[in-house]
């Protein structure tokens, strides 16, 4: 089977060749709050532009599922938006406070793993239970080793490498979330796909993996012990926010028009 991925029609994905850079050189060269906003919220508008009216207008199980997803995925994009305040002193040597809002945009997020979760056992031929527990024993020791998943006090190369401090009352959200992002990739890798999604076998692997991958800079961003003294570099918000925007588009291309 050739690889060929499938990009949602419309105008998402031009939208977001847009508005990711600009979405960069806010944060990194501007230092652009209001930037920052627009340019983050049009991102993700981008990914849920295309699937929405085929949601209303085909309503097949696995449209709507998916697009249940993206639509909490922009909720929880939302909630995630720093405040003025958290925004110019991410970078100081202070402690930081988890927000009501952070722990909300968790929460959206992890349902929105959820609905990728069932669209994508709805629109499968057959599951590989061996691939799943496989998968999701290896992500979740993954998850561990970083320090994702209550992390020890100190870092070392062998564990807690992002060297990573969660609030206490973060803790068990975190797991839980960390919990369900595991499911959801092993259930991407171990489902092969019916004729009703993308042609590719592996386009929604694909799409899984990079919105796992992307959840490794917002867990840095969001928990490291030690803020770094400058700002983040435009090559590592680049391939966070990336990684993020692009997987969504790639998982919102696997709902065949």
């Amino acid at each position: 089977m050739s690889i060929s991925l499938s990009m949602p029609p419309g105008s998402g994905q031009y939208i977001l060749i847009g508005s990711l850079p600009l979405l960069v050189l806010s944060e990194f060269r501007s230092n652009s709050y209001v930037g920052t906003f627009v340019f983050k919220m049009l991102s993700s508008v981008a990914f849920v532009s295309s699937p929405l009216p085929q949601a209303s207008i085909h309503e097949s199980p696995y449209c709507v599922l998916i697009t249940t997803g993206l639509l909490l995925s922009l909720v929880g994009d939302f909630f995630l938006l720093p405040s003025q305040g958290d925004f110019f002193n991410r970078n100081s040597s202070t402690e930081r406070k988890i927000s009501i809002s952070f722990q909300l945009g968790v929460v959206a997020f992890a349902a929105a793993h959820i609905a990728y979760i069932f669209a994508f056992l709805h629109d499968s031929q057959d599951v590989s239970r061996e691939l799943f527990a496989t998968t999701f024993v290896t992500t979740m020791v993954l998850a561990k080793w970083l320090g994702v998943i209550y992390p020890p006090a100190h870092s070392s190369i062998s564990k807690n490498v992002l060297d990573l401090a969660i609030p206490a009352d973060m803790k068990p959200l975190v797991f839980a979330y960390a919990a369900i992002i595991s499911c959801m990739f092993a259930v991407a890798v171990s489902t092969v796909p019916s004729s009703t999604s993308t042609g590719w076998a592996y386009q929604r692997s694909l799409g899984a993996a990079m919105f796992v991958t992307s959840d490794i800079f917002v867990a840095k961003d969001a928990f490291c012990r030690t803020p770094a003294p400058n700002k983040r570099s435009w090559f590592r918000i680049a391939v966070g926010y990336g990684l993020y925007f692009w997987g969504q588009m790639v998982i919102a291309g696997t709902v065949k028009v």
